[in-house]
């Protein structure tokens, strides 16, 4: 058994994360998993992932990412986070210039994609309500 998740989509809590997984399940997996084109890899998500899985409901993130990602996740926090948005947009994080190239290429309606120096400044981001998911190796949270 993994001692962590391998890779998980995060989004914030009051993000509609059913919207998110249609939005990226609409997109071919050719052009959502491979980073070939962008001269790097596992951007945004990791090349040799083929497919995303929505979990149950009653799955929720503390039960799947486990209570060390929580602690995590609660040592980030800090200040009252601005609401978010009502457009229904998706706000979508990315790391380093390529993935940021990726995101922008895919042009999906009601996503934007915002750049990040590193998995931190993105979960800060979400924290912070300036960015709605991202995606992330286990590993990495």
């Amino acid at each position: 058994l993994l001692k962590e998740p391998r890779h998980a989509v995060i989004s914030r809590k009051d993000a509609d994360s059913e919207q998110i997984y249609k939005v990226l399940k609409q997109i071919p997996a050719s052009d959502l998993f491979s980073s070939a084109a962008f001269g790097g890899k596992d951007l945004m998500f990791s090349d040799s992932i083929t497919d995303l899985i929505e979990l149950p409901k009653i799955m929720d993130s503390f039960l799947y990412q486990r209570e060390d990602y929580y602690e995590a996740m609660r040592a980030l926090r800090a200040g009252n986070p601005p609401a978010p948005p009502q457009d229904g947009k998706i706000e979508w994080c990315t790391v380093g210039h390529a993935e940021q190239q990726k995101c922008d290429s895919l042009q999906i309606p009601r996503m934007e994609c915002r750049r990040a120096s590193s998995v931190e400044e993105c979960i800060q981001k979400i924290m912070r309500k300036e960015a709605d998911a991202l995606a992330v190796d286990g590993g990495q949270v």
